[in-house]
């Protein structure tokens, strides 16, 4: 290997050595090595460096034993030790080290001003901020600031352009200002506490910190959308800005065979930039045709912004003197790995033959979306762009629908530089006016500044301005999910066999929108797939973290807690896009909730051949069945049995048969349906960590016993023969063989289509308004027209009480809005659903290796939503507890959460006819899943012939007769 300018350094991939120039990072060093694909996807492909700004994780690669790093991210070292990212690391393995030490404390850090993001935007927004006395804590995810326009030389290598000297002397005024600024550093999840105050979750050098401002400014800035032709997830197709960030930060070409291609201006700027390192791009695809077929558009250009237009035109004629050939109204349409390198297939307008390029990476830039993840999970209000996506609402201030959040830059609205750097200097003095601060009155110039950038982006654009790729150049072979590898074909065929019309069940058949990146790539090709437009109740709604971040620096002991914390219920509003008038519908029996309690009954009813329709106020499965973890509990959970139970307990033991058979029944259904549930009856374990503990399991194994359930109490050293990965010190475990996991993302679709081929009925977006009696049965009133029905059937959930009100009765049921957790693929580890005695802990290894924990930890209602949202006290107590028991948790990163609105009863369902009202069933159970099937049998017998196979007296709504209201 030649020797590198300036390579003082030396570092291992998989123990051969490689230089490393003293500050680049760790792709730049292994790009400069030729080695373009440093880990592995989900289909076993190479995968590689792509959006270089941490987006993608596609350049994960292991660390001094620390898996999942992002190399663009990180910063070489000399001795460091690297090694290719599987993508299913062994956790188990004493070589892979802990991504950090669980924290003693999270402090709180208390500021006027908190801005994220340390681009044009953000350094400007901070230092018009602290200039008006406010004390600003500023804070980026990249290892230096200046964000992607002002990237800052991170080699003695690297030459800086007037670009970078511009942001440098922005840095240097605003590091002079006093303002606190943290490099290597990004927000994982905020939300407002008790009194209504911002706490923004952050992590920095790996360390977590709460920070509570009174203002925050977002200047996320934005990304590049992914270029949906074949081969687009080959190592060596990058972005364009990942490219420049190469060139620009590191000082590195990556090759001599590049092709740039895409739409903008922006990838005219980089072939430049590679011609001045002394690389002549092999061409540059441009998708809009050329400026001066566009004379008017052009003219407007120039006459806005005459020196920017200018610098364009040089562009275009140092492109033209080196003899680059720049292929207008042309596209890049697939990539193929050929001859150690990159073919690329160019379709030029007009010309019936493509061209081909044999490249050793090629840059795609096709535009930007806002990085807005943060506003959008604090609810401020947005509003579908002209990309398909969402765009926050805000004025040119920045102030958005909440009052002490404000949105700058692109993380608004894509408008260059000059409008970001206006927009945070605007945003910095009004978040300051806001805390009382004095402030210059006249923002007379910046305004008209802001006014004459946007003109100049208008016109820019519309000299630009190209026909959007959307799925035009997607083949049924090409990964439009880059995350799950899901191609077109497989997520068409989903769409079809289901019947899909929302993301988010697209989402719960296929994991499309699931892993690593958190749908930023897939989300906008989900939506043209199913034909909806954004949504954030029935799409891809931010939920925290924010991004991958390490479990155990989350990981704090929180204070248990005993039973469900009952909570207020979300709004029973329509859940999704409005849905087209269903007007006047009948049924022999209406079923209300389609969750696995009311799709179950529906099913059985429907096998009578009784007339049964659901009605649901959203999409089937899309609420608390679809929420769910998936555990299939035999045993009673710790808090279901002694003191901290509901009623004593006893509720909760007589349903344990209840439990066993609807497992059995399980099974069944997924035997005789031909379907694949992904159920598997492994065993669970409670373990015990005191002696304490085990008197509990021994006290709580008797009542399962005397119920029929089989549940003993085991040693130690069988409990580490069972599950070796566990920790060491646990002295027994109660074990009972029937408990297990299914996927209820796919099992109630399953449930679905077969009561849908039974002959069931099925409204979405029904959202049910009024009931009446009726001489005939019951009126119903629903958000999308009026049934009329001879039964009902109260499967509602959590919201069973708010159906019962609608019929002036009360019918006890709470909601209780549960967290859950899931991390990012691992090998397998642990093969048994585990709980702990004392501690709120479910914790199992799903098919796919990714752990799921949850266990009763309190979720919250979003405020401005009103839909379930986890807690960051929650999330943090119940990682505590999951790597306590689990200890190789600590080398995985948690990828994502969400909660549902769990049911609160007594510890039984309410099952049966309400004594009150004949006609009216209940089916409803606190333990939903696990139940769901036996409880829609057992309703649909009742419903269907007045009588089941077995005594359910002791579950009618009968038993909370004079009970005082709760």
């Amino acid at each position: 290997m030649p020797a590198r300018p300036g390579a003082s350094w030396r570092l291992t991939l998989d123990g051969v050595s490689l230089p490393a120039v003293p500050g680049e990072s760790v792709a730049a060093a292994l790009l400069a090595a030729g080695i373009l694909a440093q880990g592995t996807g989900k289909d076993g492909s190479a995968r590689g460096f792509f959006c270089g700004m941490g987006v993608c994780h596609d350049c994960l690669v292991m660390v001094d034993g620390r898996a999942g790093q992002r190399a663009c991210l990180t910063k070489a070292r000399d001795g460091m030790r690297l090694n290719r990212q599987p993508s299913r690391p062994d956790i188990a393995a004493d070589a892979l080290a802990p991504l950090a030490e669980p924290p003693q404390a999270i402090a709180d850090t208390f500021v006027d001003i908190l801005v994220v993001g340390a681009g044009p935007a953000g350094l400007a927004a901070a230092e018009s901020a602290r200039t008006a006395g406010a004390t600003v804590l500023l804070l980026d995810e990249r290892p230096a600031p200046g964000g992607q326009y002002y990237k800052q030389p991170a080699t003695a290598t690297t030459t800086p352009d007037l670009q970078a000297r511009e942001g440098a002397d922005l840095i240097t005024r605003v590091r002079a200002g006093g303002i606190d600024m943290l490099s290597d550093g990004f927000v994982w999840g905020a939300e407002r506490d008790t009194g209504g105050n911002l706490v923004v979750g952050c992590l920095v050098a790996g360390a977590a910190r709460r920070i509570r401002p009174r203002r925050l400014i977002v200047a996320t800035g934005a990304y590049e959308p992914a270029p949906l032709f074949r081969g687009w997830t080959l190592p060596g197709v990058v972005t364009t800005g990942a490219l420049q960030t190469l060139l620009r930060s590191d000082g590195l070409v990556p090759g001599t065979r590049i092709a740039v291609a895409g739409n903008g201006p922006l990838n005219l700027q980089v072939a430049v930039e590679l011609l001045r390192h002394g690389v002549k791009p092999i061409a540059v695809v441009e998708a809009a045709p050329p400026p001066w077929t566009r004379s008017r558009e052009a003219a407007a250009l120039l006459a806005s912004g005459p020196r920017l237009a200018a610098t364009g035109l040089r562009h275009l004629a140092a492109l033209r003197q080196a003899g680059v050939p720049v292929l207008w109204n042309s596209r890049v349409v697939a990539a193929a790995e050929e001859g150690g390198g990159i073919r690329i297939v160019v379709t030029e307008a007009g010309h019936a033959t493509p061209h081909n390029f044999h490249v050793g990476l090629v840059a795609v830039g096709e535009g930007f979306r806002p990085a807005h993840e943060l506003p959008r999970l604090l609810g401020c209000r947005y509003a579908p762009d002209r990309h398909g996506g969402l765009a926050i609402e805000h004025d040119p201030y920045g102030a958005t629908s909440r009052p002490d959040i404000l949105v700058v830059g692109e993380a608004g609205r894509f408008g260059g530089a000059v409008m970001a750097r206006t927009q945070g200097l605007l945003a910095g003095r009004a978040a300051a006016r806001q805390l009382g601060r004095s402030v210059p009155a006249d923002d007379g110039p910046a305004l008209k500044r802001l006014v004459r950038a946007a003109t100049f982006q208008r016109h820019l654009w519309a000299v630009f301005a190209a026909d959007a790729p959307g799925l035009s150049r997607a083949t049924a072979e090409t990964i439009l999910c880059r995350c799950e590898a899901l191609t077109r074909d497989a997520l068409e065929q989903a769409v079809v066999t289901h019947g899909v019309t929302d993301v988010a069940t697209l989402k719960r058949l296929t994991r499309a929108g699931m892993g690593r990146c958190q749908a930023r790539y897939c989300g906008e090709a989900l939506q043209r797939l199913v034909g909806t437009e954004p949504d954030e109740r029935a799409g891809f709604a931010p939920q925290m973290p924010l991004r991958p971040v390490p479990l155990a620096a989350l990981a704090l002991e929180k204070p248990e807690w005993g039973g469900h914390k009952r909570s207020l219920l979300a709004d029973w509003a329509p859940s999704g896009a409005p849905a087209e008038p269903h007007g006047a519908l009948r049924a022999d029996v209406v079923v209300i909730g389609a969750g696995i309690a009311g799709l179950s009954t529906a099913l059985y009813l429907a096998r009578t051949g009784i007339d049964v329709l659901v009605l649901d106020r959203a999409e089937p499965n899309s609420l608390a069945s679809g929420g769910n973890a998936g555990s299939l509990h035999g045993q009673l959970l710790s808090f279901d049995h002694g003191a901290r139970a509901e009623a004593g307990g006893g509720p909760a033991a007589r349903t344990l048969p209840l439990q066993r058979d609807s497992i059995a029944l399980w099974t069944a259904l997924e035997r005789e349906l031909g379907a694949d549930f992904e159920i598997k009856r492994t065993g669970g374990l409670m373990v015990a960590e005191t002696e304490r503990d085990l008197a509990f399991l021994d006290a709580k194994t008797r009542v399962e016993r005397a119920q029929g359930i089989v549940c003993d109490v085991i040693t130690a050293g069988d409990l580490r023969r069972l599950e070796p990965a566990l920790a060491q010190d646990f002295i027994g475990a109660a074990y009972c063989p029937n408990e297990g996991k299914i996927n209820p993302l796919v099992a109630t679709q399953g449930i679905l289509t077969a009561a849908l081929r039974a002959g069931a009925r099925v409204e979405r977006r029904a959202a049910v308004t009024g009931i009446a009696r009726a001489a005939a049965g019951f009126h119903i009133a629903t958000s999308r027209g009026t049934v009329t029905g001879g039964r009902v059937v109260n499967a509602a959930g959590a919201f069973a009480s708010t159906v019962g009100r609608m019929l002036g009765l009360a019918v006890p049921v709470h909601g209780a809005p549960l967290q859950m957790v899931v991390t990012e693929p691992a090998a397998p580890t642990l093969t048994c659903l585990v709980a702990h005695a004392d501690r709120h802990l479910t914790l199992k290894q799903a098919g796919n290796g990714s752990f799921l924990i949850g266990g009763g930890w309190t979720a919250g209602l979003d405020s401005v939503h009103g839909h379930p949202r986890p807690l960051m006290a929650s999330l943090e107590g119940n990682l505590w507890v999951a790597q306590r028991v689990l200890p190789a948790l600590n080398k995985l990163h948690v990828i994502r959460s969400w909660a549902a609105m769990n049911i609160n009863i007594d510890g039984a369902p309410i099952l049966g006819e309400d004594p009150r009202l004949p006609g009216l069933f209940h089916a409803v159970t606190s333990n939903g899943y696990t139940l769901g099937p036996l409880v829609g049998r057992i309703t649909a017998d009742l419903v269907a012939r007045g009588a089941t196979d077995r005594d359910v007296s002791g579950f009618s709504i009968a038993r909370f007769e004079g009970r005082p209201a709760a």
